[in-house]
């Protein structure tokens, strides 16, 4: 498919807006750390919301989103639901006030007031290597990998040509931008991203004659019944009643109380620059019904795909291809500017936040905490620009090694599901301590690994998180139960500067009261 000169003229008027406002805010950005990585610690949630919607869509939500909803039907948003709706929920009610309050620089410092001992400083420069050089190189590849499996199809490029083009775009805006230009950005970019989306749906429902006529298009299909079933079968390859119980557990239990997980290692980052604990409990407002209103318009279009490609839907061909394929049959030059630039859109936006959020904590957790701790804010901003090099180098790694993306997600999640529950022990039993902390974080990686591959390696990814999660709980609370609980002054300092909910016992009765019944226009 060719582009003409319109579709020229909107990606050239994209890609000219963010590079002037990236440049517009170099002076901001360069002024210190706080402005650098989390834009002055002074952002509304709405904007930093509409900016992790935007992250949340990188660019191979779109594949990923459109395949699973070609191999199954209209129940996959049961999975929006599992893998996003209770969490978000959970996140902005019960954890980001406390969050904000600690007000701390990075979220792996959080380990460091909580836990006591070699432990905790061990535990914040793991968090930390965990966050930037496995969460964020995954996540970051898995959106070049989305980018290539868009492009390939309306193009004919390879990996090596799209990475050549796209790559070296993204590394301009963001030595610039700074985290405050990520997010301004990010709305722009939603904008984009929003309105390429519903040029698509419309094109696809116009084929068909509107909404009635592709519903009667899909009851034709063999399967016709089950894929206009709003309800997840009992029995489904992907999205099947059972995966979305395991994933809503997998995903919202222990949701909030680690803003760097490994499922999506760049939230904190989001709650700590809002202005105060009600603005970073608003972002989560903002970020569900705008990402599920993306999902939406992402999603719909593939139920199309299914009547016009049926082997998308038996599986003969790659389902991931479908939003390619979409797009080179239903968009024709003179739009394709548009969507096209909803799909950059969507990997800039992801891209240039993990490669921010992952500079952060290693330069702030790891090079400062550990290395080089006396150095002035520019000799930290150069070494942060420096290791965005190495992480987007890490991740184009991913992409020529990994084919499918639900590979990448699948794994990355159950990686990070094992230990979940552990997160909110951390916020809510005074009891749990570093060494329980380290059993759930080094064990529970491990011990899924070991389901997967050893013990129940012909069972489904919904199995392989359920047992990892058991498992890895029964390990650190055993932990927790048999070892001391960590000293009186280092909970005592945790809860007086946090005041978290939960079962803090003896610590609540023994610390010093709160100086306020009331919120402070500050928190």
């Amino acid at each position: 498919m060719q582009l003409n000169a319109l579709d020229w003229a909107v990606i050239g008027i994209y890609i000219a807006m963010l590079l002037s406002i990236g440049w517009s805010l170099r002076k901001f950005a360069q002024q210190g750390l706080e402005n650098y990585f989390l834009g002055g610690r002074n952002l509304p949630g709405w904007l930093n919301g509409i900016s992790y919607a935007s992250t949340c869509l990188n660019a191979d939500v779109a594949p990923f989103y459109c395949g699973l909803a070609v191999a199954t039907g209209l129940y996959m948003g049961w999975f929006y639901i599992a893998r996003f709706g209770w969490a978000l929920l959970i996140g902005g009610v019960l954890f980001a006030l406390f969050w904000r309050r600690l007000k701390i620089f990075t979220s792996p410092e959080f380990y460091e007031l909580r836990f006591a001992g070699r432990g905790a400083s061990w535990m914040r420069g793991w968090i930390a290597f965990r966050s930037a050089f496995i969460a964020i190189v995954a996540w970051t590849g898995a959106g070049l990998l989305g980018m290539t499996k868009v492009v390939t199809p309306i193009f004919g490029l390879g990996k090596i040509e799209t990475m050549l083009l796209v790559v070296p775009v993204i590394l301009v805006y963001l030595y610039f931008s700074g985290y405050l230009g990520v997010v301004i950005t990010d709305a722009l970019q939603s904008l984009f991203i929003f309105l390429g989306s519903l040029v698509l749906l419309v094109a696809v429902l116009v084929d068909f004659g509107g909404p009635v006529g592709l519903g009667e298009a899909l009851a034709q299909l063999p399967d016709g019944a089950r894929v206009l079933s709003s309800v997840p079968p009992l029995e489904d390859k992907y999205v099947s009643l059972f995966a979305v119980i395991a994933f809503t557990l997998g995903t919202s239990i222990g949701y909030g109380g680690d803003v760097a997980p490994l499922g999506g290692a760049m939230e904190g980052q989001r709650i700590l620059s809002c202005r105060n604990g009600r603005e970073a409990a608003r972002m989560y407002v903002w970020t569900e019904v705008v990402l599920f209103l993306f999902l939406l318009a992402l999603s719909l279009p593939a139920l199309g795909a299914m009547v016009v490609w049926p082997g998308l839907h038996t599986g003969a061909v790659d389902p991931e291809l479908a939003y390619g394929m979409l797009i080179e049959k239903y968009i024709p030059s003179g739009l394709l500017g548009m969507v096209l630039v909803s799909i950059i859109a969507s990997l800039m936006s992801t891209v240039s936040s993990n490669l921010n959020f992952g500079a952060q904590v290693v330069v702030n957790d790891i090079y400062r905490r550990y290395w080089r701790p006396d150095k002035p804010d520019a000799h930290y901003l150069k070494v942060g620009k420096a290791v965005t090099l190495l992480i987007l180098a890490m991740s184009m790694g991913v992409v020529f090694g990994v084919n499918y993306l639900l590979d990448i997600a699948i794994f990355m999640i159950g990686l990070s599901a094992a230990e979940l529950p552990a997160n909110w022990a951390q916020w809510w039993w005074w009891r749990f301590n570093t060494k329980a902390r380290l059993t759930a974080s080094i064990g529970g990686p491990l011990i899924y690994v070991l389901v997967r591959f050893v013990l129940l390696p012909e069972q489904d990814f919904a199995v392989w998180i359920l047992a990892s999660m058991a498992l890895t709980t029964v390990a650190w609370v055993g932990v927790a139960l048999l070892t001391p609980p960590d000293d009186e002054t280092t909970l005592a300092r945790f809860y007086e500067r946090a005041r978290p909910l939960g079962w803090w016992g003896p610590v609540a009765r023994r610390a010093r009261p709160a100086t306020k019944a009331v919120l402070t226009q500050e928190e």
